[in-house]
């Protein structure tokens, strides 16, 4: 079941160019600047978040600038979010390359650093996951459906088949110092305004095989769309070996709901003893791949070189392409919210967690 908080737009069949033209004067300095192709481009992805109208008689939306989503978000998910980085770039709080980014992130979901890590921060965070999968970081625990367990210790055969290594971070200082390098503890800066926490980590050795899913679903917080993610590439990825992939713009797609009320699965758990989520789940797995494809949202591949990192937002459908047991794909994902947000994990734990990085960010624990 899907969702939206927004009314619809005021229909722009009728729009009436000279009039809008005349009307909003910006908006022909914005194609001067090239910002819109022509008027009615500028009405579709700008003026419609402005409050501007397709023509004098439209009604106008009660709040055009607001978040896509009943269940809120950050800053960039408002309407007028590239009005926004515009004006930070123009009063100095951003630069033209940071500008760049955050209008892609806005856009399509994600934004991609390249060679975005020092080699001696891969180095040490790549022997730890090494040690992880070897058995060697003490206290570590996996999920590994082909072995059977979603939670449990060690085993041989985690290297072999889709498993993940569980908060991987709490068990590596080399980890933290990757998951809060400075390209992605600025940019994450730039999309919470203040500092981050990071609350949930995995690491891979290979794929995931994961078909597409949104975050939303799994990963929750007190407020639920106030999240990013990042996968961070401790090897060069090869096709074929699991690659990651993702639907670009579907982020944009509106909520798909749990029991026609929740946005997360855990929530609809906690309040409705004995349900089973599972038809639900897949219902919302093939709603994003038909909707993303009657919404002309393309899949791509992220073949990532070793230091890349991938940043993307609470909602973008993603997932893994099938396993290789030849090829490894060697990577460490991290979900992270502002700081003051609350995991809801921590209100089902008896010890929850928080503690400082150097970085000024924060990072949780329930070991």
């Amino acid at each position: 079941m899907d969702g939206s908080a927004n009314a619809p737009a005021a229909s722009a069949e009728n729009f009436d160019k000279r009039w809008y033209g005349t009307a909003y004067p910006q908006a022909k300095e914005d194609i001067r600047q090239g910002r819109a192709r022509d008027l009615r481009d500028h009405y579709e992805r700008i003026g419609r978040f402005r409050g501007y109208l397709p023509h004098l008689r439209a009604e106008r939306p009660d709040n055009p600038a607001g978040v896509r989503s009943a269940f809120g978000g950050l800053w960039t998910d408002q309407g007028n979010a590239l009005d926004i980085v515009e004006g930070r770039l123009e009063i100095g709080l951003i630069n033209r390359k940071q500008a760049e980014l955050l209008r892609a992130f806005i856009r399509d979901g994600y934004v991609i650093l390249r060679n975005a890590v020092a080699p001696w921060t891969l180095a040490r965070a790549l022997h730890d996951l090494e040690r992880g999968y070897a058995g060697k970081l003490r206290g570590l625990k996996f999920s590994c459906h082909p072995l059977g367990f979603d939670v449990g210790d060690w085993q041989p055969g985690v290297r072999e088949h889709p498993a993940k290594a569980l908060e991987i971070h709490s068990h590596s200082r080399a980890v933290r110092d990757l998951i809060f390098c400075p390209a992605i503890s600025e940019f994450l800066a730039m999309i919470f305004d203040r500092r981050a926490l990071a609350s949930q980590s995995l690491g891979f050795y290979r794929g995931s095989g994961q078909g597409a899913h949104q975050d939303t679903a799994y990963v929750t917080y007190s407020l639920p769309l106030q999240f990013a993610a990042s996968w961070i590439a401790l090897e060069d990825v090869k096709a074929g070996a699991g690659e990651l992939f993702y639907l670009v713009g579907s982020q944009q797609l509106g909520d798909f709901l749990y029991r026609e009320r929740y946005k997360g699965v855990s929530e609809g758990l906690r309040l409705h003893e004995g349900w089973n989520p599972n038809p639900e789940e897949e219902a919302h797995g093939q709603s994003l791949i038909q909707r993303s494809a009657q919404l002309g949202y393309r899949e791509e591949t992220f073949l990532a070189r070793k230091g890349d990192v991938l940043i993307w937002s609470a909602d973008l459908a993603h997932g893994g392409k099938p396993i290789s047991i030849q090829q490894t794909r060697k990577s460490i994902v991290t979900h992270y919210c502002p700081r003051e947000v609350a995991p809801l994990y921590f209100e089902g734990r008896p010890n929850p967690r928080i503690r400082r990085h150097r970085s000024g960010n924060a990072w949780s624990t329930v070991l």
